[in-house]
């Protein structure tokens, strides 16, 4: 059963440079209700036997349905309160007693078993024990157990429903999947068992099924209701879950008219939550066709803006208007099948900067995009945004700074420039640091039959190397290819791997920043034998909204675009959530969310070295994002952040000399962690802050120049004393290399290590150890490195301080029974800032 969604917890201050101490729970028992031995008792052996004169009825309708095979009966415990019990000791092996699924109701968990015929005594010699046994102690037998069963019934189709999302209306006819129990058959001979017995219920079944240790999985057709019949009397059936459509049904099976109908049901559905209104995601593409009904309500007039007046507001290319379907809504297939209400947490802006026909001279990026910025800061000062720019400009660049990239930076840094850039006469007041999200460039579909090592040789485009941007390559989970329609073709792209159009930096230099930093969907491709590619078909897209509305509604998109729209419709959504974090913050929340996909791992060998991870990084950044990781703690994965700012550097005499490190104590729950000794556990670090670039060109050789400064971050090792580990830090060279010294002294446990993690203004690593390992590493140390700041002296910045978003996460594995959340919630408290003697 999946852990409740808790929001994040931040740790405001600096902590003492002491040992934790974290408040002695005396270990955690399990919650516990108190019974009348003798009421509850037979009042359980009541529901049972009733339970037992079911059977025979059951097994009668499955006669006359013709239903052959079937002979168990799935069975729910309401069990009270939660947590009360432990899942595995329901799953009674020797009587063939299977767990089904486990549901959290609102004060109770739905625990489903699958019951063999005659074997519902399985449950009552338990409940007789109870009744008629005293321990030693003089409890009754099987205490926990029974003491914690509300009710003993037959289950129903809402115990089976596993998805988050709700089922359809009972007589609305439509996919789902069925989870298939299996024991002691092939999966085929399970699915031809399955959908024989299925055809007398007049339930379509689908050819194909996907095989899990003790499962299979079938998607069948048919309503809700006739499903509900289903899962009595098909007593194979361990969980049923919606099935999603693709793109492909909107665009390829519905006609136009048909979509209007869609959009509507849609438009009726869609609303902003109560103070979304000044959250908003700033798009700078071709304009928008802000008439579109799924994009009028929440793009207003006075919000649209061009760089040039001539060239209108509107969208003359197309791209701009299917990038704005994805920014409000993400891929539309899941809001238009939903029948659930649409709640968006932010609105639109829209600034043209290009232009309707010819192209901007390249030299004119960057002020555009710093233009573009004031514009819609002068029109909405007090909202919040995000910058979502898809447009790149080819040529090799081999990560070195541009025009463009570094006014990126400088937007999202926050003061102007010393030396670059147009200043309108509009600007809006300097001070305010901003999230710019960038796609990393395309690779054009005709050069797709090279995939995957065109990828690797084609280096992302400009403006993608800005240090400070979050910029996005393109994955896919897209594979669902119809043989009927297209039996000729494969899909390009295997599931979780790279994305057919997604530019890498394997070939940039390697002192330049990680980029992308992280991948999203962005669609996927199809490929015959003759190595003819077809972008798409429409189920390998992504569905958006569509410029040409007098044609149709909507429309495919994908690539790095797409991808792009994704990542900054989470970064607004994350800002909603979390109005208080910096842009720096929801930043470092993005990357540490992300996730290697395992197609992902499968280009790392056994033994990867440090170059093979290199390549990792440099393909797919930190993984695929994962809005709920990013969004999200559990009691299993609590996500600690801290916002602080640092001096970098300080004045010595005539000299300009690295600042004072800031050291924080962290709340490790050891009461919890200690006893779990061996346990595996991970430790999840991001850093996150942004640098000042230096665009000169006598800087571009080397990465330090270019950064006003660095951050690194150190942990105490498991080994060291906390003098021990003050010592060592404040003891470090810092020089700009980056060598292996600056690292924690037991390296071993980290998936990167210093040397791979320092390269850019994010660095993220996770350490994986014992859970006696982490409890002891309760210190982490952020500390400055050099840049142009430190030395260029006339610059004068010895003054400046700067700020960095810290997030952390502990994880266990779910079925480990510890809360990690709680403790650390009780424990953070607002503390003073603490001055470190001689930190350096």
């Amino acid at each position: 059963m999946p852990d409740q969604l808790l929001r994040h917890l931040s740790i405001k201050g600096y902590a003492e440079l002491s040992d934790f101490q974290s408040p002695n729970s005396g270990g955690r028992e399990k919650p516990f209700i108190r019974r009348d031995v003798a009421t509850h008792g037979q009042r359980l052996l009541r529901q049972i036997r009733d339970l037992k004169k079911h059977f025979p009825d059951v097994q009668g309708r499955r006669d006359a349905a013709g239903i052959a095979g079937a002979t168990g009966l799935a069975i729910a415990l309401e069990i009270k309160p939660k947590g009360a019990i432990d899942f595995k000791s329901v799953e009674w092996k020797n009587d063939g007693v299977e767990l089904l699924t486990v549901l959290e109701a609102e004060n109770s968990e739905i625990v489903v078993l699958y019951v063999p015929e005659g074997k519902i005594s399985a449950i009552e010699k338990r409940v007789q024990a109870y009744l008629t046994t005293r321990r030693k102690s003089g409890k009754p037998a099987n205490m926990t157990l029974v003491n914690a069963i509300e009710t003993v019934r037959q289950a129903i189709f809402d115990d089976l429903w596993t998805d988050t999302a709700p089922p359809p209306a009972k007589n609305t006819a439509a996919w789902f999947q069925v989870w298939l129990r299996v024991s002691g058959q092939t999966a085929a001979e399970a699915v031809a068992q399955f959908s024989q017995s299925a055809k007398a219920l007049r339930i379509a079944t689908e050819p194909g099924y996907v095989r899990f240790p003790g499962r299979v999985i079938v998607a069948v057709h048919a309503s809700r209701a006739i499903l509900e019949q289903a899962t009595e009397l098909l007593d194979m059936i361990a969980e049923i879950r919606s099935v999603t459509p693709t793109a492909e049904f909107f665009l390829a099976d519905l006609k136009p008219h048909q979509q209007n109908d869609w959009v509507q049901d849609l438009v009726a559905r869609a609303d902003l939550l109560d103070g979304a209104e000044s959250n908003r995601i700033a798009l700078l593409d071709t304009g928008v066709n802000s008439g579109h009904p799924l994009l009028e309500n929440y793009l207003h007039p006075k919000d649209m803006h061009a760089h040039h007046p001539d060239w209108g507001h509107a969208d003359h290319d197309g791209h701009g208007t299917e990038m704005a379907g994805l920014c409000l809504y993400g891929s539309l297939v899941a809001p238009l099948s939903s029948e659930e209400d649409i709640e968006l947490t932010h609105r639109l802006e829209s600034v043209k900067i290009l232009p309707p026909t010819g192209q901007n001279a390249p030299h004119l990026y960057g002020a555009i995009t710093r233009q573009a910025a004031n514009r819609v800061e002068v029109e909405a000062a007090k909202s919040r945004r995000v910058f979502a720019m898809m447009t790149t400009s080819e040529g090799k660049i081999d990560g070195e700074p541009s025009e463009w990239s570094a006014t990126v930076d400088q937007l999202a840094f926050g003061r102007a420039p010393l030396e670059i850039g147009l200043v309108d006469e509009n600007e809006a007041e300097d001070g305010a640091q901003r999230l710019f999200v960038l796609a990393g460039g395309n690779i054009h579909w005709k050069e797709w039959a090279g995939y995957p090592d065109i990828n690797s040789l084609s280096m992302a485009e400009n403006p993608s190397q800005a240090w400070n941007a979050l910029t996005v390559g393109a994955a896919t989970r897209l594979t669902d290819l119809d043989k009927k329609k297209y039996p000729d073709l494969k899909v390009l792209a295997s599931d979780g791997a790279l994305s057919p159009a997604s530019r890498t930096t394997i070939m940039w230099k390697k002192t330049w920043p990680y980029k992308p930093d992280v991948v999203a969907e962005g669609g996927n491709a199809s490929i015959d034998a003759g190595k003819n590619i077809t972008v798409g078909p429409e189920s390998l897209r992504q569905l958006t909204t569509a410029a040409n509305m007098q044609k149709t509604l909507l429309c495919e998109t994908g690539d790095t675009s797409a991808a792009t729209a994704e990542v900054a419709r989470l970064c607004a959504r994350l800002r909603y959530q979390y109005p208080d974090y910096w842009p720096e913050t929801i930043r470092g929340l993005v990357i540490h969310g992300a996730r290697y996909t395992p197609a992902m791992m499968q280009t790392l060998p056994k033994l990867p070295t440090q170059q093979d991870k290199f390549n990792l990084l440099r393909s797919f950044g930190y993984g695929l994002v994962d809005e709920s990781l990013s969004s999200f703690s559990t009691q299993h994965r609590p996500t600690l952040i801290l916002q602080e700012t640092i001096h970098p550097l300080r004045k010595d005499g005539s000299s300009v000399k690295l600042g004072k490190m800031v050291l924080h104590d962290l709340p490790w729950p050891d009461v919890d962690l200690l006893p779990l000794g061996g346990t595996t556990v991970s430790l999840r670090v991001t850093l996150s802050y942004y640098v000042e670039p230096n665009p000169s060109k006598r800087g571009w050789q080397s990465k330090f120049r270019y950064q006003s400064h660095g951050l690194r971050f150190a942990i105490k090792a498991a080994s060291e004393t906390d003098d021990q580990f003050i010592e060592r830090v404040n003891a470090l060279e810092r020089a700009e290399d980056d060598s292996e010294a600056h690292g924690d002294p037991d390296r071993s446990g980290w998936a990167l290590g210093h040397q791979l993690r320092t390269r850019g203004s994010a660095h993220s690593d996770v350490w994986t150890g014992t859970a006696a390992q982490l409890a002891a590493k309760g210190q982490i140390a952020v500390y400055p490195v050099g840049g142009w700041w430190k030395d260029w002296t006339e610059a004068k910045q010895w003054n400046t301080a700067t700020r960095y978003s810290l997030v952390l996460s502990l994880e266990v594995a779910d079925d480990v029974a510890v809360d990690l959340y709680t403790p650390i919630e009780t424990e953070i408290t607002v503390v003073p800032e603490i001055d470190i003697p001689g930190a350096e």
